[in-house]
């Protein structure tokens, strides 16, 4: 019986350590259960696309047009950061802050829609922009068309583009006849 004794003090033992495995066991399943259930859900910022735009390009030089613009204009550096939304499958809206051609800041709050046409190149898309633009003010607010003097005035923007991967992508605005503009954009998904 001395030679059982040591075994019946285990037994108990061994039995709570089961538990206490089991209990574990349970616990990484509801760990991965909820691990699961937060992969499955989207972040807040998904289909959130935000863009920078370093580079653009002028088909032509600054010219007068007006007897009110200054006599020697040039361009000045251009750049742009955007955020867009993806409300569904094509239909987007953003806000634009960026620096005009002639050094003003401007905005650009928009509402548009992006088709992607062709199956066989899935990252190709095209896109047009139409909506609120401000910061082309006196002396230059006669170079981009529906402005007043205020600076205030409507636009619409096509861009075509690629998206490398699920994330990063390209495009290329084109600005009416004055140029185009390149940018690089990081979407959340």
């Amino acid at each position: 019986m001395k030679a059982l004794r040591p075994i019946s003090i285990l037994a108990p033992a061994l039995a709570l350590a089961g538990l206490g495995l089991a209990g574990g066991a349970n616990a990484q399943t509801a760990e991965s259960a909820a691990a699961a259930e937060t992969a499955a859900k989207p972040s807040a910022l998904s289909g959130w696309m935000f863009g920078y735009a370093p580079f653009d390009w002028h088909f032509s030089d600054a010219k007068k047009e007006n007897d009110f613009e200054p006599d020697e204009q040039k361009h000045a550096y251009v750049w742009l950061i955007q955020a867009e939304k993806e409300l569904d499958e094509r239909h987007i809206a953003g806000f634009a802050y960026f620096k005009n051609s002639f050094g003003q800041p401007s905005q650009y709050a928009y509402y548009g829609w992006r088709f992607r046409p062709f199956d066989s190149v899935p990252g190709l898309f095209f896109k047009i922009t139409g909506g609120v633009i401000h910061g082309y003010k006196f002396p230059y607010n006669k170079k981009i068309p529906f402005n007043n003097k205020h600076g205030w005035g409507l636009t619409a923007i096509p861009a075509v583009g690629y998206d490398f991967n699920k994330n990063w992508g390209g495009q290329i605005n084109v600005l009416g006849n004055a140029g185009v503009m390149f940018q690089l954009n990081y979407t959340v998904r």
